[in-house]
Formats: C-alpha cells, structure tokens, sequence
C-alpha cells in the first residue's frame, strides 16, 4: 500500500472516529476548532503579528459571515519538543454551517489580511478539530493558560469509555478543588494521529488557578485519584503548557 493511500484511510479513520464520539455527545453537541501551526519568521516580532491581528480584527467584525468567531493566539511555556512552534493560532465557531461562512468569506476578502500574516509568520500547518465539552460551566478562559495532552485509548476501549473516563475524573478534581476547565478534541482533518486518539485539553483562567490545582493534583492526592479513574481507559503522555491571549471574541448569543 503506497503512504498517499495509507494517509487517505487514516485520515478516514480518524474522520469517522470524531464523528462517532461527538454523536457519542447528548445532542451530538460539538464545535469545529482550528488550529494554525506557526513560526515567527526572522527578523518580525509581536508588532508585526499585532497589526495583522487589527487589521483580521476589523474585517471580522464588519463581516456579516464571520459570525460568532473567537481567536486565541497560544505561545509555549512548558514545552520540551523541538518542533514545538512558536504560537498556535486557535480559533473557533458555534457550529459547522457559521465555520463554512466565515471561512469562505475569509478566502474571497482576506487577500491583505493574509499577506499580512505570512509577511510576520511562517505556518506550516492547518488542522480542523471536533470540540466537545467535558467540564466548562464558564466557557474557556479568555486570557489564561491552556493545557494539551494526547491521549489514547486502552486496549479494548473506545471513545464512549474516555468521555466517560474524563467526565469522572473532572468531577472529582473540582471536588477535590481543581479549577480547570476541559475539553476533548477529536482530530477530523489534517491532523497526523499516527500515535494517538485525541487531545484532552484543559484551560485555566490563570496562572494562580493553574498552580493551585498543580499543588492538588500533585500533592493533594489527585493524581491518585486520576489514575483509580482513567487507569484501564486511556492513556495520556506528557502534557504541554501554553499561554493563551484572546485575540477575537465574535458575537455569542
């Protein structure tokens, strides 16, 4: 089997692996999440992605398209990877009909916006997520601090188990007195899942929140906890730690 049809049939797994667990969902609730993988190119600094980001921010806004739509541009502070990139641009809409509006409406308007960006920033990849709520009363974090995991499932597991899994284990880290918010997100396209399932992701509103659920989950007895649940269901590597700064927050009703 050539890798172009080896890629194609992963990519279909994968595809049809999301889909299954955002129905898995009450409602089959999820929402489409993007993400932009980027390098700062020599000699440009946070200036030049600024005025990118106004002139995107402007034309957004008077977009009757871009409904809904809100940004985060991500930067690395516990990452050991050294392909880690320099900022992750994340964004995200309600559903999927308001994605398809904006994106399109994005290609035939954003010609200078784009220029714009790619003049500041070198990004190397593009990937469409299913975002599905595990723990998130107060929505995500606008400025905070953002957590990601790979996980996978356990032998004989599938996503029903991890939701499962993940919904327990957040009940009893905020009972416990963690603050995190969570999330799972299910790659759908144009993400390489050869070594794992999904993201679990979790955000904090800052970074007192963050170290005060550290000191739970390390000292406090969580992660004893967290493995009696998750143990046997999935399995998560290291995570990653980003600085996250809303850049876009599009009209919510």
């Amino acid at each position: 089997m050539n890798r172009f049809l080896t890629a194609v049939l992963m990519c279909e797994v994968a595809v049809s692996t999301g889909i299954q667990a955002v129905q898995a969902q009450e409602g089959g609730a999820s929402s489409p999440v993007e993400a932009f993988y980027c390098d700062i190119r020599e000699g440009k600094g946070r200036k030049d992605i600024e005025k990118a980001v106004e002139k995107f921010n402007a034309w957004s806004d008077a977009s009757e398209d871009n409904v809904g739509y809100m940004a985060w541009m991500m930067a690395p502070q516990f990452a050991t990877d050294p392909e880690t990139p320099d900022l992750i641009w994340l964004g995200t809409w309600e559903n999927g009909v308001d994605m398809g509006k904006g994106m399109g409406a994005y290609l035939a308007e954003g010609g200078d916006i784009q220029a714009s960006f790619e003049a500041a920033l070198d990004c190397s990849g593009h990937a469409l997520a299913a975002s599905v709520e595990i723990n998130a009363p107060n929505g995500p974090p606008e400025n905070g601090v953002v957590m990601f995991n790979q996980c996978s499932y356990a032998d004989g597991k599938n996503y029903q188990d991890a939701m499962g899994a993940h919904k327990a284990n957040a009940a009893a880290m905020t009972e416990m007195g963690g603050k995190g918010s969570s999330w799972m997100f299910f790659p759908m396209i144009g993400s390489n899942t050869d070594d794992f399932d999904y993201w679990s992701v979790t955000g904090f509103q800052n970074y007192a929140d963050f170290g005060a659920s550290y000191e739970m989950y390390v000292n406090g007895g969580g992660w004893q906890k967290a493995m009696g649940i998750m143990q046997g269901n999935v399995t998560c590597g290291d995570p990653t730690v980003w600085d996250a700064y809303l850049v876009h927050k599009g009209n919510r009703e």
